[in-house]
C-alpha cells in the first residue's frame, strides 16, 4: 500500500515537472495594421473581340485587367503581409468570374484565400432591377468568408450609428450580421467621377470581413490607381480585431 502510494506520488511529480517544461508561451494575437496593393494586369497582353468607343467598332480590344490576386489575410503576422497568388488570363487556373452563375462564382485560387481581386460579371441597379454588369471588385471565397459592408451615410440615414474605421471593436463585429454572398465587398468601395473620367474612392465606408480561420478583419479601400496613376492596381488596409 505504502509502495502504491509513493509511486502515485512519483507520478504526480514527474507529470507536473513535463508540464512545466513543456509550457508554451503564447505570443499575443497580432493586431498590426497592414497595407497592400496589388495589379489586376500582368504581361502578356490579352485580346478580345469587343467594342471599341474610340472607333465606335467592334474589334480586337486589349483587355484592360488580364489578372485575379487572390489574398489571404490570416497570412498575415507580425513579420510578413497578407499572401497572394496572381493568375493571368491565360492560365489554367483562371475562372471568368460571374456572380449570376453558381459554377463561375468561385475559384480555387490559393489554400485559404480570403479575397479576390478581379474583374467579373457583376450585379449593378439599373433604377428597376440588378442587372449584369462586368466590373473590378472584390468577392470573398463562396461558403468560406463573410463580410459587410458599412458605410457612414447608409448606416445615419437609417438611424444606426456609424463607428469609424479607426475605432471599430471585435465587439462591435460580434454584433454585425455579416453576409456569404460572394459579392459581399464587390465594387461599391470606389465610385467613377464623370467629370474627370477617374474613380474615387468612397469615403467613411469599410468592410468587416470573417475569414476561413473565423478570424476577423476590418478593411478600407485606399486607392485603385498606381503611382503612375494606372488604374486597376487596388490598395487597401487591413487589421485582425481582437477581443479585448
Amino acid at each position: 500500500m505504502k509502495k502504491s502510494i509513493f509511486a502515485s506520488l512519483l507520478l504526480s511529480v514527474a507529470l507536473f515537472s513535463c508540464s512545466e517544461e513543456d509550457a508554451v508561451t503564447i505570443p499575443p494575437l497580432d493586431d498590426s495594421s497592414y497595407a497592400l496593393q496589388v495589379s489586376l494586369y500582368s504581361s502578356p497582353d490579352v485580346y478580345e473581340e469587343g467594342f471599341n468607343h474610340a472607333t465606335q467598332q467592334v474589334e480586337q480590344v486589349k483587355l484592360s485587367y488580364n489578372r485575379q490576386v487572390f489574398v489571404n489575410l490570416d497570412a498575415a503576422s507580425a513579420s510578413s503581409n497578407a499572401d497572394t497568388l496572381g493568375v493571368h488570363y491565360n492560365d489554367e487556373a483562371y475562372v471568368k468570374l460571374d456572380v449570376w452563375d453558381t459554377e463561375k462564382d468561385h475559384a480555387e485560387g490559393s489554400e485559404g484565400w480570403d479575397i479576390v481581386l478581379a474583374y467579373y460579371n457583376g450585379k449593378t441597379h439599373d433604377g428597376t432591377e440588378f442587372v449584369p454588369y462586368m466590373m473590378t471588385g472584390a468577392l470573398i471565397n463562396k461558403g468560406e468568408v463573410k463580410a459587410i459592408r458599412l458605410n457612414k451615410e447608409e448606416l445615419e440615414a437609417e438611424g444606426q450609428t456609424f463607428v469609424s474605421y479607426e475605432d471599430v471593436t471585435y465587439a462591435d463585429a460580434m454584433e454585425l450580421s455579416l453576409s456569404s454572398e460572394v459579392d459581399a465587398i464587390g465594387s461599391d468601395w470606389k465610385t467613377l467621377d464623370f467629370a474627370t473620367f477617374t474613380y474615387k474612392i468612397v469615403e467613411n465606408q469599410y468592410y468587416v470581413i470573417e475569414t476561413t480561420e473565423g478570424v476577423f478583419f476590418k478593411l478600407a479601400f485606399t486607392s485603385f490607381y498606381n503611382d503612375d496613376l494606372e488604374k486597376g492596381y487596388p490598395a487597401f488596409k487591413f487589421q485582425r480585431l481582437i477581443a479585448e
